[in-house]
Formats: C-alpha cells, structure tokens, sequence
C-alpha cells in the first residue's frame, strides 16, 4: 500500500532534484475541444523528462553504502537519463541497459550524464536478465523504471502539483507505458482530488495496459510495434494493481496521428514534444465530444526527440 503520506515524503525528498515544471493553459485545444486544457510541462526537467521524480525518490531512500556501489537499471530513454543524472549529482556510478533499437539522442544523453551504456535486444526478458547479470558483478543498486512502490510514489509528484495549482479539475491524462506515472496520478487524485478523473493514454499498437484494464488480467503477450518509443514496455505488476483500482479509462490512439499529432503541437505551442507525449492528445481528439465543457490536465512526459532521426 501507497499511502498519502508516502506521496508526500517523495515531494518534500525529491525536492531539490526537480524541477517545479509550469502548468500552462493553451488556447488552441480549449477551442479545438470546447473545454479548458493544461498542459504540464514536464519536457523541462533537467533531464527533459519526468522521470527524474521516480528515480530521485528511489535513489534517494538508498542507503549510503548502497548508493556507493554506483546505480544500475534498464531503460528504452528518459529513465536511463534520470538515473545517470541522479548518479552524477551523487557522485556515484551507473551502469545502463538499453534496447539496440533506443533513440540515439536518448543514449547520448544518458552517457552525458556519465553512464555506461550497455545495449542489448528489445525484449524485457533480455533488458531485465542484462540488468540482473551487471548488478550481480558490480554490487550495485536497481533502480526499476517503473515497477517498484518507491517509482511509483515520485511519479505521482507530477499529478500533486498539478491538483495543487487546479484543485477543480474534471479530469487528469497521462500516456501509459510501464505504467509508473498514470499509477502515481491515479494516486495523487484518490488521496488529493478524489472527484477528479484519471485516464491513461495508450498507442492502438501498444494496448497491453488498455487489454489488462478491460480483462482485470495483466497483458503480457502484446508486441509493441508503436512510435512512441517510451511507450513500448508492458505495465508493470505494482502499476497495474493500482491502475485496475483507482483509473477511470484508458483511451487508445491510432498509431498513424501520433506523429501527426506531435508535429501538430510543436506548431501551435512552440514547445518539443516526444511521440509519446502526443499519445493523449490523439486518444483526446478521437473522443472531443466527452470533453465539451471539462477542465483538464494533459501531462507532456518529455522533450528528449533525436532531430536527426524524425518520422
């Protein structure tokens, strides 16, 4: 059990390695969808992502003799990145795991920070064996992406500073992946804004969350095949007992308006995106008539896009 007051302690923890990112209104999709939208900007985090919450407040509860024997995890990304940034403000070391296939720019970004990169095949079996296998050498700390109490209660930092500035909001979206942050949200709204709804965004290419919501039984054969790259993980255990309890819905968006739709927001907001972030934007616009008249949060995950490599 996540309790609020362990929602709390993540904020009060974590405060000095985040960002308190804006929350901003945006004209275009209040009149594109007749309601009220903002949009919490999570791109502007020092890693360019919101998973710094998560993994600062893990590393954070590590001890000292833990924490000296250096970091390790397994990401596609923006976790990679948030565990190397935590690794160098404590002057530690961190070993990264990542599919072959992750964004280039993502990579680079994760070796800025220090880490070592070690890339393996696009499997979760093959990311979570190769994590195990490093951590067993070096001696050092896990830090899961998303499938732990500790990630779970950081992420939900996101949906508590939005609730803290729009206590009135009809409804929170976040993209589903692992599942740490619509679980963290579902979190923040049951304990701070209980009228408040929760839904999950999900790529139609990558809909084990949205078949494990509707069956009450976690999806684990789904092959994600999606652009959204951050999206491409199953759920997680711990994520989907929370998610199946306090989630209102998931939403699924078509995979051919993702990119679409991420070129469309950098346009009309001036503001870097990833495919992921567009995510609920799509799952949004395909069911506009449900939102005439809300007041809603979409939360934008990350900006950490390879211009090199673009759709």
């Amino acid at each position: 059990m996540i309790a609020a007051i362990d929602l709390q302690r993540a904020a009060s923890r974590i405060s000095t390695f985040r960002v308190h990112s804006p929350l901003i209104s945006d004209t275009f999709l209040d009149e594109l969808w007749d309601c009220e939208v903002y949009l919490k900007c999570e791109q502007f985090q020092p890693v360019g992502a919101f998973k710094i919450r998560g993994a600062a407040n893990f590393a954070l509860q590590l001890t000292t003799e833990q924490a000296q024997k250096g970091f390790v995890t397994h990401s596609s990304g923006n976790h990679a990145q948030a565990v190397a940034y935590m690794a160098h403000k404590l002057k530690v070391k961190s070993y990264v795991v990542m599919p072959r296939n992750s964004n280039e720019q993502k990579i680079e970004n994760a070796q800025k920070w220090g880490a070592e990169i070690i890339l393996c095949e696009p499997t979760i079996d093959a990311r979570i064996q190769t994590t195990e296998s490093i951590a067993s050498d070096t001696q050092g700390a896990i830090i899961p992406p998303f499938d732990h109490e500790w990630i779970v209660a950081g992420q939900a930092t996101v949906a508590m500073e939005i609730l803290a500035e729009q206590s009135d909001l009809d409804m929170i979206v976040a993209p589903l992946g692992g599942g740490g942050l619509l679980s963290g949200t579902s979190l923040a709204a049951h304990y701070f804004s209980p009228t408040t709804q929760v839904l999950g965004a999900e790529p139609e290419a990558a809909a084990d969350g949205f078949k494990g919501f509707m069956t009450g039984v976690r999806a684990l054969s789904v092959q994600a095949n999606t652009i959204a790259d951050g999206l491409r993980t199953t759920v997680g255990e711990i994520p989907f007992e929370i998610i199946k309890e306090h989630v209102d819905d998931i939403w699924l968006a078509e995979e051919d308006q993702i990119s679409a739709w991420m070129y469309r927001i950098w346009n009309e907001t001036k503001m870097i995106i990833e495919p992921s972030c567009a995510v609920p934007f799509v799952a949004l616009n395909a069911q506009k008539k449900k939102l005439r008249g809300k007041k809603i949060a979409v939360i934008i995950t990350g900006g950490n896009v390879d211009l090199n490599t673009l759709p």
